[in-house]
């Protein structure tokens, strides 16, 4: 292996972290921070500014195929260039906000290019230059979740800097120019095919060979599929859907918990303090527990870890309805941290490992879609606020989704290709480690 093949990988992660540090912190967590300025300067309500957010989440859900498609179409520096033209376009028009129509133009098109610059193609990416994903997969998403610490930090700097909310939008369309423009400078369109996920895999098998090999008890404990899939066998195994409902029980928690918890937990008479801070808290604890769980996801099976953080949930939620001391706050903010943070990387790896590297792009992006439906928790948990008069009734349904799942995970085997399938020709790359370990005790007895 040469060093430049071996400094590749890194130089991906590195930037591919970045950009999605920045998206992050320039989205989801920084939105609601600046909405409060937003809303006095330009006299809206609060229905007019949650449609913003609302379009946000909707349109990063919906959209998330369109980067499989132009990734195999047009290749990858082509589909980032376009999601950071969407995103600096989208941040822009926030800065220049000055009707409720640009307000809700730019969260549409920031949410879009949400899509074309952060997990889809990164996840993609890193799937194929390092062959331990779930470790690549675990520094990503953990960079990726600092940035929803640093996001806030960005407003009260254009605050106490320029006195201006609006500086808070240029600041990120200009970091994100820069992050993307980093991608297109250090990504090269290589010798695999994208447009041919078959020919893809093929590829990839043959890159398993010059790779390091992984250990001995990686290669027994965690399952990795020695077939070729296509896109469409995948979509016809219960597998597949099982995963995705994981992946949206995730969302559901966290998004719901983000948008009411501080609501619910004053109502219940905590200081309001001390609720924004648990918020905190189970950022830090989220990016943890995706850095964690990326480092023993290397050695414990990720259908293993996706059960202990869906279990996380569900006692995350059913502690947040009743908490009101510290050390059930602390209980609720591990148990969301831990969930959201382990959940995240166990699904997109399970999705890796069930069906290999040729379809996951599709695979990744279609869960990401009917991700959209977690949208759906802030205007649930706060009709049903209204209807019985508490978070509590919303809070404990949302927590029966995840358990719900975490049962049918329990219940779920690798799955396996149909009898009438054609074979793949020759050996996978699992099949080729396997070999050459083989050998290398051979040589040693």
């Amino acid at each position: 292996m040469t060093t430049t093949s071996k400094i590749y990988p890194w130089l991906m992660l590195g930037v591919f972290s970045l950009m999605f540090f920045v998206i992050t912190a320039a989205t989801f967590t920084s939105l609601g921070v600046v909405l409060p300025s937003m809303v006095t300067e330009l006299g809206w309500d609060w229905t007019t500014a949650g449609l913003g957010f609302t379009l946000l989440g909707i349109s990063c859900g919906i959209f998330s195929f369109l980067p499989a498609i132009t990734i195999r179409r047009f290749g990858l520096r082509a589909t980032i260039f376009l999601g950071t033209v969407i995103c600096v376009v989208g941040f822009l028009a926030l800065y220049e906000t000055n009707s409720v129509f640009l307000y809700l133009l730019g969260t549409t098109l920031v949410g879009t290019g949400f899509s074309f610059v952060a997990t889809v193609p990164g996840t993609y990416v890193l799937a194929r230059v390092f062959e331990r994903q779930s470790m690549a997969f675990g520094i990503y998403f953990t960079i990726g979740g600092l940035g929803g610490i640093v996001g806030p930090l960005i407003y009260f700097l254009a605050m106490d800097v320029w006195n201006e909310w609006r500086m808070h939008w240029m600041m990120v369309a200009v970091a994100t120019a820069v992050a993307g423009l980093l991608i297109m400078l250090a990504s090269r369109e290589d010798t695999r095919d994208h447009s041919n996920p078959q020919a893809e895999a093929e590829a990839d098998e043959e890159a398993a060979e010059e790779a390091l090999p992984l250990p001995p008890e990686v290669v027994r404990k965690v399952y990795v599929t020695d077939e070729i899939w296509t896109v469409a066998e995948a979509l016809r195994t219960p597998q597949f859907y099982v995963i995705s409902m994981g992946y949206v029980s995730f969302l559901l928690c966290g998004i719901t918990v983000n948008s009411l918890s501080v609501g619910h937990l004053t109502q219940n008479g905590v200081a309001a303090g001390i609720a924004a801070a648990m918020l905190s808290v189970e950022s830090l604890i989220n990016s943890g527990a995706r850095a964690g769980s990326g480092i023993i996801g290397e050695f414990f099976e990720p259908k293993s870890l996706l059960v202990i953080s869906l279990l996380s949930l569900v006692i995350g939620m059913v502690t947040l309805s009743y908490a009101t001391t510290l050390p059930f706050l602390i209980i609720y903010a591990l148990g969301i941290g831990i969930g959201y943070g382990m959940t995240f990387l166990a699904t997109s790896v399970l999705i890796l490992n069930y069906y290999g590297r040729g379809p996951y792009l599709e695979l990744f992006s279609l869960m990401n879609v009917a991700a959209t439906l977690a949208s759906i928790g802030p205007f649930g948990g706060g009709y049903m606020r209204d209807l019985f008069g508490s978070f509590v009734p919303g809070f404990l349904i949302f927590a029966a989704v995840p358990f719900c799942v975490m049962i049918a995970v329990l219940l779920m085997r690798p799955p396996r290709r149909r009898a009438g399938a054609a074979a793949p020709e020759g050996k996978t790359g699992r099949d080729k480690i396997e070999s050459s370990l083989a050998v290398a005790e051979a040589g040693q007895s």
